[in-house]
C-alpha cells in the first residue's frame, strides 16, 4: 500500500483571480470558496484541490472533469468514484496533498512566529522541553515539526485530543499511527500521518 505526497510552490499564482477555475467546482463549494475575503485564501484552497484532481486524473487514465471531490460532514475531503484516499493542506506559498490506496492525513506549515507560546500551553511537556533545549534558530522548526504531525494525526484519526499525542512516538513508529516530517523551502514544514 502506498501513499504518494506532492507539494507546489505557488507563490507566482497567490494573487491571481481564480474566478476561470470556479467552473470546475459544485456550486455550494464556489460559493464557500468565495467567502474566503482574501484572493490568497481562495487561491491556496483552489490550486490545492486542482492538484490533487490533476494527480488523481493521471493515475486513473481519465478526464480531469470526471475527477470529483467532495466532504464528509467533519470537513474531510474524499474522492467521488475512485478508490482513493486524499487528504489536503496549503499555508503560505505551498500546497500539499497526500494520494494513496490507504487513509492518511497531511499538513503543511510556515509559521512558527508563536511557537514557543503554543507548545508551552498544548504541547506535551517533553516535546515543549525538547523546543527549549535547542539553538534558538532551530526551535521554530522543531515546534512545526511537532505541530504538523498533530495536524496530520487530526486529519486521519478525527481525535479532538490531537495536541496531546505524542509526536515523538509517532515519529518514531512506536503506536498504531506512524508519521514522517519532510521540510520545503522557505522553511516550510510538511507532516503526514497513517495508520501502521
Amino acid at each position: 500500500m502506498s501513499i504518494n505526497l506532492f507539494a507546489v510552490d505557488i507563490s507566482a499564482r497567490l494573487n491571481y483571480s481564480v474566478d476561470n477555475f470556479l467552473k470546475y467546482f459544485s456550486h455550494e463549494r464556489q460559493k464557500n470558496i468565495l467567502s474566503y475575503r482574501f484572493n490568497a485564501d481562495r487561491n491556496r484552497t483552489v490550486w490545492t484541490e486542482l492538484l490533487a484532481r490533476k494527480v488523481i486524473a493521471e493515475k486513473f487514465f481519465c478526464s480531469f472533469e470526471k475527477v470529483q471531490i467532495y466532504r464528509d460532514i467533519s470537513g474531510k475531503p474524499h474522492v467521488k468514484d475512485f478508490p482513493v484516499e486524499i487528504s489536503l493542506s496549503h499555508a503560505g506559498n505551498w500546497i500539499v496533498c497526500s494520494v494513496g490506496e490507504v487513509e492518511s492525513g497531511v499538513d503543511v506549515e510556515v509559521d512558527s512566529s508563536a511557537a514557543m507560546e503554543i507548545a508551552e500551553k498544548f504541547f506535551l511537556p517533553s516535546e515543549y522541553q525538547k523546543i527549549i533545549s535547542l539553538n534558538k534558530n532551530l526551535r521554530g522548526q522543531q515546534f512545526l515539526r511537532y505541530w504538523t504531525i498533530k495536524e496530520s494525526y487530526f486529519k486521519l484519526t478525527s481525535d479532538e485530543k490531537f495536541l496531546q499525542v505524542d509526536s515523538e512516538k509517532i515519529l518514531a513508529s512506536d503506536g498504531k499511527v506512524v508519521g514522517k516530517n519532510f521540510f520545503l523551502n522557505g522553511g516550510a514544514v510538511v507532516g503526514i500521518c497513517t495508520y501502521k
